[in-house]
């Protein structure tokens, strides 16, 4: 009787439990989360209302898997004339000038089991002559408009495969290794 259990059982946790955590429940924990970086940066002035591109400071996003944290000589390409009275642009100088880079708090996090590359995504959301916000907007929401960045889409197991299902004319694979070690 117990083994009769466990062989029905079993599978029955997992599907219930895949098919759970597929549906997005738990609701994503970190949406909404806009932690307190050591600079106060303001992607709605720099990205929505100068309108640079999200490649002139995320420069390897389109070449690697992270779309990773600009250096400070990025900054300072504009700061070093611009902006240099400003009491955020003040903080940037110490950190340029001692060398050192602010601890920025990562806000978009995968788990460990989880691969996952910018390449592949952003060559297959962006349209030529488009800005690249555009092809980021659909993970990270529309960043442009953001004083705090926050993370507002629920970037989990459901949310993925939803968008690769969307997608699979532009070759987004749903099996299991695409996205898992």
């Amino acid at each position: 009787m117990k083994s009769k259990l466990l062989k029905i059982g079993i599978p029955v946790l997992l599907v219930g439990g895949l098919t759970w955590v597929m549906m997005g429940f738990p609701p994503n924990p970190r949406v909404g989360y806009a932690p307190e970086q050591p600079i106060k940066y303001s992607h709605k002035i720099h990205a929505g209302d100068y309108n640079i591109d999200c490649q002139y400071c995320h420069t390897g996003v389109t070449m690697g898997r992270k779309a990773a944290v600009p250096s400070l000589n990025i900054c300072f390409n504009c700061h070093e004339i611009v902006g240099d009275e400003k009491p955020e642009v003040l903080k940037l100088r110490k950190y340029w000038d001692e060398n050192k880079v602010p601890n920025w708090v990562r806000i978009h996090n995968l788990p460990d089991h989880v691969r996952f590359s910018h390449q592949p995504h952003i060559h297959a959301l962006l349209k030529p002559g488009q800005p690249s916000k555009e092809a980021c907007m659909p993970c990270h929401g529309d960043i442009a408009a953001m004083e705090v960045v926050e993370q507002a889409k629920p970037i989990n197991m459901g949310f993925c495969v939803s968008c690769h299902r969307e997608n699979k004319k532009l070759g987004a694979r749903v099996d299991c290794s695409t996205c898992h070690y």
